[in-house]
């Protein structure tokens, strides 16, 4: 490889794809290229007098250009999860979640209002239970993003996800980034999942990544 690691443990990202917490990417990362990204997000859910925290130590996406417009990618989640009742806690968890195997192939550049535009395809290998392949999950995703300016992006992904356990939905992402400087940028982003056109969740996030 011409190029490896550029470090570890760090967020490193192309200047002109730099993404957010959820949504994908709309280009693979360039040949011989091998990216590491760690993310982690914390999140608050509270049901009458029960508190559910979840904060994953982190993601960690390992993303390889094999060749130019397609990418392998393996994603490996690490996650803290707490329950409370009546402000005390109940139960402490700290578990990995189901590993994550695929790749992204380039279909086509922006052109115009034509948005960039890739495929993602990844399983799902629990990790919670004994492997079985029957176990086994996927999410597809169709992933887009339209250059607003210079330092404005429009990101968004639709795709469907089936769980190891057999649940599935389909979701949306959206997202507006500002790239403050080369290596800083903001993001607003709409996220929802549904199932048979009933909205399971709904969530608006805004945060930042660092390159």
């Amino acid at each position: 490889m011409n190029k490896l690691i550029y470090a570890i443990f760090a967020l490193f990202t192309i200047q002109n794809s730099l993404q957010s917490q959820t949504v994908e990417p709309s280009a693979a990362i360039p040949k011989n290229i091998l990216q590491i990204e760690i993310e982690s997000a914390y999140s608050i859910q509270k049901v009458g007098s029960e508190k559910t925290t979840s904060w994953s130590i982190p993601n960690t996406l390992f993303r390889y250009g094999l060749f130019n417009g397609f990418e392998l990618q393996i994603n490996i989640p690490i996650i803290k999860e707490q329950l409370w009742e009546n402000d005390h806690l109940t139960q402490s968890l700290n578990k990995l979640g189901d590993l994550q195997f695929g790749f992204s192939v380039d279909l086509w550049k922006e052109k115009k209002l034509l948005p960039e535009a890739s495929i993602m395809v990844r399983a799902l290998l629990p990790t919670d239970h004994k492997f079985v392949f029957e176990n086994t999950g996927s999410i597809v995703s169709l992933n887009f993003a339209n250059k607003i300016s210079e330092k404005l992006t429009l990101n968004y992904n639709i795709g469907h996800v089936q769980q190891s356990d057999n649940a599935s939905s389909y979701f949306y992402i959206a997202n507006i980034s500002y790239l403050m400087t080369s290596k800083l940028h903001f993001f607003i982003e709409n996220f929802g999942d549904f199932h048979h056109k009933k909205i399971m969740s709904h969530n608006l996030n805004i945060g930042g990544g660092y390159n």
